[in-house]
């Protein structure tokens, strides 16, 4: 049986959480800079199983994903790529593929709310006792990363005018 990543030597893995695109990516640029011409890069997305479970997932809404996914997976197959796509809990699927893929570094860009930091802090756990590297990417998904605008009168923003 081949491998399952068709062989080559992979060596970095590259979670799609929200950001479904393949033009202007800084984190996919940044996987691919890092792994060079000697290894490859697997793009991933994980159908949260744990965000599903709390509605959030609706008809229209998984169905949007679908397309989306199928459209990036168009974009990756014709770059001569393919997008990974596996159900479950993220940081067990992610910790999953970086095995079987061999993958030794893992990209992903930061988030921004109170849920994909505790995702953060537990990815990055099970990947050290696996020997592999979390690299989190700032400022992708926002303009600046968040905590860099504060206002000075208070804990936030009372109006937009700052923005």
């Amino acid at each position: 049986m081949g491998h399952p990543f068709g062989g080559r030597s992979l060596r970095r893995l590259h979670p799609l959480p929200s950001d479904l695109r393949v033009h202007d990516h800084p984190v996919l640029d940044a996987a691919l800079r890092d792994a060079g011409r000697s290894g490859a890069i697997v793009p991933l997305f994980v159908r949260d199983t744990d965000l599903e479970a709390t509605g959030f997932a609706a008809p229209h809404r998984r169905a949007f994903l679908a397309d989306c996914l199928a459209d990036l997976d168009t974009a990756l197959r014709e770059r001569g790529g393919r997008l990974v796509i596996r159900s479950g809990a993220v940081v067990e699927e992610v910790c999953r593929v970086a095995a079987e893929a061999g993958a030794r570094r893992v990209h992903i860009a930061a988030g921004v709310s109170r849920f994909s930091a505790h995702r953060e802090r537990g990815l990055r756990r099970a990947l050290e006792r696996d020997g592999r590297e979390l690299v989190v990417h700032e400022a992708v998904t926002t303009a600046v990363p968040p905590g860099w605008v504060t206002p000075s009168g208070g804990d936030h923003f009372a109006v937009f005018t700052p923005y």
